[in-house]
C-alpha cells in the first residue's frame, strides 16, 4: 500500500487535458484511474448492459401498441368502404368518416395504454425490479437516467406510474 503522497502524485500524472474526463476508484488497496471519453459515456445511465434492457423494454412497449393500432385502421377503412357500398354514405358525405375515427382513435389510446402497462406489470417490472436491487440503483435514480433520454419516453411513462403505486422503498 502506498503512502497519501505517492497516491496524489499517481493520480497527478493520469490527470486529464481539459475536456477529459477520468474515473479514479480504489481497486484491493491501490488508486486506479482510467480516462473515459465523454462520447462513450451516455447521460443518465453509464451501465451499458441497463441501457440495453431498457431499449429492449421499451420496444417492447411500443410493439403492444401495434396490433390496436393497425386494427382499428383497417377496420375503419372497411367500415367506410361497407357505408359507401350499401348507399349510406356518398362521396360528398366524406367527413362523416374522420368523425368516426376521433371516438376511434381515443379508444384505441386507451386500449395501447392498457395493453402496455398488463406488459409492464407482468413481464418487465420484474426484470427491472431484479436488476436494480443486483445493482443497487434507486428507482428515483433510474427514473431520472431514463429522463435524460428522449427515445426511452414510453417506458418513462410506466416508470413514473410504478414509482406511484410504490412498490419499492426509497433508498
Amino acid at each position: 500500500m502506498s503512502s497519501p503522497f505517492e497516491e496524489l502524485e499517481y493520480v497527478a500524472e493520469h490527470l486529464p487535458e481539459e475536456g477529459e474526463t477520468v474515473v479514479i476508484r480504489r481497486e484491493c488497496g491501490e488508486l486506479v484511474c482510467q480516462s473515459m471519453n465523454r462520447s462513450s459515456l451516455r447521460e443518465g445511465i453509464e451501465d451499458a448492459e441497463l441501457y440495453g434492457l431498457l431499449v429492449q423494454a421499451n420496444e417492447r412497449l411500443h410493439a403492444a401498441g401495434s396490433l390496436p393500432l393497425w386494427l382499428s385502421l383497417t377496420s375503419l377503412m372497411w367500415v367506410g368502404i361497407s357505408l359507401h357500398f350499401f348507399g349510406v354514405l356518398d362521396w360528398s358525405q366524406w367527413y362523416v368518416l374522420p368523425g368516426l375515427a376521433l371516438p376511434l382513435l381515443f379508444g384505441v389510446f386507451h386500449w395501447v395504454r392498457q395493453r402496455q402497462h398488463k406488459l409492464f406489470r407482468q413481464s418487465i417490472r420484474p426484470v427491472l425490479s431484479q436488476e436494480l436491487r443486483r445493482r443497487g440503483i434507486s428507482p428515483l435514480a433510474l427514473i431520472g437516467g431514463v429522463r435524460q433520454h428522449g427515445e426511452l419516453r414510453t417506458i418513462l411513462d410506466e416508470l413514473v406510474e410504478w414509482r406511484a403505486e410504490s412498490e419499492l422503498p426509497l433508498t
